[in-house]
């Protein structure tokens, strides 16, 4: 469960017939990293999702429970640019 995963966010064209984009929200990514966690009721409705029904019970208590984001890295453009 440690192995690295890069994930991109991209748009092809300007929503709404526009052609300026400014990349903001930075902050509000970083702090709902910083605090991410599966809470109890979180973690009860995956127990009980179909395609995850057959995990081991140690993949919700203890790797789920536990899991943070303190080694996860954001590469991102300058905020407002």
């Amino acid at each position: 469960h440690n192995e690295s995963a890069v994930f991109e966010l991209f748009f092809r064209k300007n929503p709404f017939g526009g052609e300026y984009t400014i990349f903001c929200g930075l902050d509000e990514v970083l702090k709902f990293l910083a605090n991410f966690r599966f809470s109890k009721s979180d973690l009860d409705y995956l127990r009980n999702t179909p395609s995850l029904r057959d995990c081991d019970p140690e993949f919700f208590d203890d790797y789920l429970a536990n899991i943070d984001c303190s080694e996860v890295t954001l590469d991102a453009l300058k905020e407002g640019s």
